[in-house]
């Protein structure tokens, strides 16, 4: 039977509060568990799906479809909006390949071609999306997840590794995480699932726990470098406009304080909005600074600043930097998973690394040349402030990317919560459901922001040392020690020179780990 809405009907919009009392009624002659169900959704528009941005013309284009005796014509995105955010917000549930979905009480998550009447009238069903994406997409989405606010650190990583050595290191990584992402899909089209359930398979339930650990240290480490980015930054532009010099810890209290609200949010899709709005910040900061070292590197041409080929003394700083800003892998199976024609993935993922290593070390190179060895650890902070519209420009840019970090990090945050969520519930048993069990959940979100607050109160004087230990201690792992090593198991009668490529990557891989892990803390307590 076909549920039809009553706004169809004639006079339906204004007797809509009578059919709101009747369906009311109703529920409750129903009993109260059944308020939670909902009925399969009708074809028809719904006022929904019409006010949403260009919901009149898909309307418009399935209607006259119909009328010809044809079928609806493919809709590849469900608005205008999501079209500009360049992925679905489920690819974030989907991290890494896992399932980060947050369910809603009393709702569970079922494919397409389930039929909904197997489920009991107090569940409501939540389809998998069943869209896939275009090569172009792709192209993108993973654009998308190599490029963030991490590259404002890349000129004071190249001072600490050098204006030779730091483009070629670069380059090298770059190289070896194409490799390495390739490897790891091999790997998917071998045994089909998550990053971890692909470690489980190869090796046994203790890799996927070390995986997941890793997943959810990268995504925690980096939320702990963006709230120092946000403290460091908000409190300069408060400075320069006259406000109140306050300590450290009052700007990471006021992050910490509107994070919370944010990681409360189950519906990560309601989120989607926000990463358009920090991409377009991005963007908009990335032409400003490319704009303001072209006129650097133009003003002093015939003086330019001495430049280091190799720092002898911080190159272990730059290589944990390095690895931080490829660090883009957890979101390569959900996309090579969503793609109609999968085996474009290796040539879109070629073709993004190649754009993103120019990009990166374009950038890097420029700011350093511009700026010598006086570049500061964010780059934002050597803009000139020197007369009123300059110091306007630069606050208004170090306003941007504050509200793109801000806006990121929920995002970011996400998978961390998810995986220690699981690990919480399921270590002391916790059964509970429905209120009890969102509350716990809150606990733990809580507990986890206060976290992130407390990490980077530790690590905010010296912000380059921790970005380069997450990069070295959580992301070299993900990058270059799992994918060869799962491709080694599953690949056993590969040729030789193959099996010594991948041993050779895993270790480069243990060598980045240790040797600027144990740097970095060398620096760090020396700093401090």
């Amino acid at each position: 039977m076909t549920l039809h809405s009553h706004f169809q009907l004639q006079g339906g919009a204004d007797a809509n509060d009578v059919y709101k009392w009747h369906e009311k009624q109703t529920r409750r002659q129903l009993g109260p568990r059944s308020h939670t169900y909902h009925a399969p959704h009708s074809k028809d528009p719904t006022i929904s799906s019409i006010k949403a941005p260009g919901g009149f013309r898909r309307h418009f284009l399935q209607q006259n479809a119909a009328s010809r005796g044809q079928p609806a014509p493919k809709l590849h995105t469900k608005s205008f909006i999501h079209h500009l955010g360049l992925f679905n917000m489920y690819e974030i549930d989907r991290f890494a390949g896992e399932n980060f979905h947050s369910i809603p009480r009393r709702s569970i998550v079922v494919p397409k071609d389930l039929d909904k009447r197997r489920l009991s009238m107090a569940e409501t069903a939540i389809e998998e999306p069943e869209e896939k994406i275009s090569f172009s997409k792709a192209v993108g989405m993973l654009f998308k997840t190599f490029i963030a606010s991490g590259i404002l650190f890349l000129p004071n990583a190249f001072k600490n590794g050098g204006i030779l050595f730091a483009p070629l290191f670069m380059t090298l990584i770059a190289v070896l995480c194409l490799h390495s992402f390739l490897l790891l899909v091999k790997c998917r089209e071998l045994h089909p699932g998550s990053y971890g359930e692909i470690g489980e398979h190869f090796y046994g339930r203790w890799m996927r726990y070390i995986v997941l650990f890793a997943i959810a240290i990268s995504q925690f480490g980096f939320c702990c470098g963006y709230c120092i980015f946000f403290a460091q930054q908000f409190a300069i532009v408060v400075d320069s406009l006259g406000g109140a010099h306050l300590d450290k810890i009052v700007w990471i209290a006021i992050f910490f304080v509107i994070l919370v609200p944010f990681t409360f949010v189950r519906n990560i899709g309601k989120l989607g909005f926000s990463t358009l709005v920090a991409d377009l910040c991005i963007i908009v900061g990335l032409i400003y600074l490319y704009t303001y070292d072209i006129k650097e590197l133009i003003t002093h041409r015939d003086a330019p600043h001495p430049l280091r080929l190799f720092n002898s003394e911080d190159f272990g700083i730059f290589i944990g930097t390095a690895v931080f800003s490829y660090e883009g892998i957890g979101m390569v199976i959900p996309i090579c998973g969503s793609m109609a024609n999968p085996k474009q993935f290796p040539r879109a993922l070629t073709i993004v690394l190649t754009v993103v290593c120019v990009l990166l070390v374009s950038f890097g190179s420029m700011g350093y040349a511009a700026y010598g060895d006086q570049v500061q650890t964010i780059v934002l902070d050597d803009l000139p402030s020197h007369n009123g519209g300059e110091k306007a420009g630069k606050n208004a840019i170090q306003l941007l990317y504050v509200i793109a970090i801000f806006l990121t990090t929920p995002l970011m945050l996400f998978p961390c919560i998810r995986i220690v969520e699981q690990v919480v519930f399921k270590v002391v048993g916790d059964e509970s459901s429905g209120k009890v069990k969102a509350l716990k959940e809150n606990v733990v979100r809580v507990l986890i922001d206060l976290a992130v607050a407390a990490v980077a109160y530790a690590g905010y004087s010296r912000l380059d040392i921790f970005i380069s230990f997450v990069g070295s201690f959580a992301c070299a792992p993900l990058l270059f020690i799992f994918p060869p090593l799962f491709h080694l198991r599953g690949f056993p009668g590969q040729p030789l020179w193959r099996k010594i490529s991948d041993i050779v990557l895993i270790l480069f891989g243990f060598i980045v780990f240790f040797y600027t892990l144990i740097t970095n803390i060398q620096n760090f307590s020396k700093s401090g």
